[in-house]
C-alpha cells in the first residue's frame, strides 16, 4: 500500500470520527458543554501518560539536539508568518492567536501518533523517535510560547503577573513532569521488571484515551458549515503548516549530515496536522477556539495530500 493510500485510510478514520461527533451534537445526543472537560483531561492526564510511556522506551542520541533545534527554528519562523497572515486578513485579537499558533505548531504526539503508527506499522522505532523529537522540540515551545500568545491576543483580562505565572506554569505542569520522568526512567533506571510493567500498562491504558479526548474537543467545537467562511485563510494556513514547515527543515538537516531515517522523521513530524493543543489554549485563555478548531480540521483534511507531497520532495533533496 503506497503512502497516499495509507494516509487517506488512516486520516479518513479520524475524519469520520470527528464528523460523527459533529452529527451526534447536531441531533442532540452530545452537547458542546460536554467537551469542556476534554482540554483539561488532555493536558493533565492523557497527554502526559502518552509522553511518558513513549519516552521510557526511547534511546536518546546527540542528534536529538540538532533535530530539536530544527523543529524549534521552523516553528518560530512560521509563527511570524502566521502573524503576517492575521494582519493581511485583518483579523481581530482573539482570531489572531489561533492563526499564529496553527501556522507554527504541528505535532505527532497529540494527534499524529495514530497516523504514524498506521503509516509505518512495522517500523516502531520511527514512531518512538518521532514522538521523542516532538516532545523535546515542540511541546515546550507551544506551552511556554503558545500560552503567552493565547493570553496576549485572547479576550481574558489578566495582569502581567498572571500572564507570567501562566507561561511559567509549564515547568510544573503534568506535561513537563512526564517529559522529565520519561527521560530519567529511560536513561537512568532499570524498568524491565514486573512492577514497572504493571505501572506502564496502567499508563498505556490512560494514554489510549488521548485521541478520543482530542477528537471530542474538535467535534464538539465545530459546526458542519464552519469551513465555508474561512477557506482562503485555511488555504494559507495549510500551506504554512503542512508544506512550509517540513521544507524549512530539510535543507539544514542535510547540511547537518543527519542520517536518512532522521531526515524522514523530521519530514514526517513537519508534515503532521496542526497540534490540537492550540484549540485547548485558545479555549482556556479567551482566544477564538472555534476558529482554531476549524483550522486544525482543515490541516487534518489537507494532510491526506500534503504528506505524500512532502515525502516526494524530501526524496529529491
Amino acid at each position: 500500500m503506497d503512502i497516499q493510500l495509507r494516509a487517506f485510510s488512516s486520516i479518513g478514520v479520524l475524519l469520520m470520527l470527528i464528523f460523527g461527533i459533529m452529527m451526534l451534537k447536531r441531533h442532540g445526543v452530545l452537547k458542546e458543554e460536554y467537551g469542556r472537560m476534554c482540554p483539561t483531561l488532555i493536558v493533565k492526564v492523557t497527554l502526559p501518560a502518552l509522553i511518558f510511556v513513549t519516552l521510557i522506551h526511547a534511546n536518546f542520541t546527540w542528534d536529538y539536539g540538532k533535530m530539536t533545534l530544527l523543529l524549534m527554528s521552523s516553528s518560530v519562523v512560521c509563527l511570524g508568518i502566521g502573524w503576517l497572515l492575521a494582519k493581511a486578513f485583518r483579523l481581530d485579537g482573539p482570531s489572531t492567536a489561533p492563526v499564529i499558533l496553527v501556522c507554527g505548531f504541528s505535532s505527532s504526539s497529540v494527534l499524529g501518533v495514530p497516523l504514524i503508527s498506521e503509516l509505518f506499522p512495522v517500523d516502531k522505532e520511527m514512531v518512538i523517535e518521532t514522538v521523542v523529537i516532538s516532545s523535546l522540540g515542540r511541546l515546550p515551545v507551544i506551552i511556554t510560547g503558545g500560552t503567552p500568545i493565547a493570553l496576549y491576543y485572547g479576550a481574558s483580562e489578566l495582569s502581567f503577573q498572571e500572564r507570567r505565572k501562566a507561561a511559567l506554569g509549564y515547568f510544573h505542569s503534568p506535561i513537563f513532569i512526564a517529559l522529565v520522568a520519561g527521560i530519567v526512567f529511560a536513561n537512568f533506571t532499570e524498568h524491565d521488571n514486573s512492577i514497572t510493567h504493571s505501572l506502564l500498562d496502567g499508563f498505556r491504558l490512560i494514554s489510549a484515551g488521548n485521541t478520543l479526548m482530542v477528537l471530542l474537543t474538535l467535534g464538539l467545537l465545530l459546526q458542519l458549515d464552519d469551513l465555508k467562511g474561512v477557506r482562503g485563510l485555511a488555504a494559507c494556513v495549510i500551506f504554512v503548516n503542512l508544506v512550509l514547515i517540513p521544507l524549512l527543515m530539510m535543507p539544514p538537516a542535510h547540511l547537518m549530515n543527519l542520517r536518512h531515517w532522521e531526515i524522514e522523521v523530521l519530514a514526517l513530524e513537519g508534515a503532521m496536522p496542526a497540534i490540537s493543543l492550540t484549540v485547548v489554549l485558545c479555549y482556556e485563555y479567551g482566544a477564538n477556539a472555534r476558529l482554531a478548531a476549524k483550522l486544525v480540521l482543515a490541516t487534518i483534511m489537507a494532510s491526506v495530500f500534503t504528506i505524500p507531497l512532502v515525502f516526494f520532495v524530501s526524496g529529491l533533496l
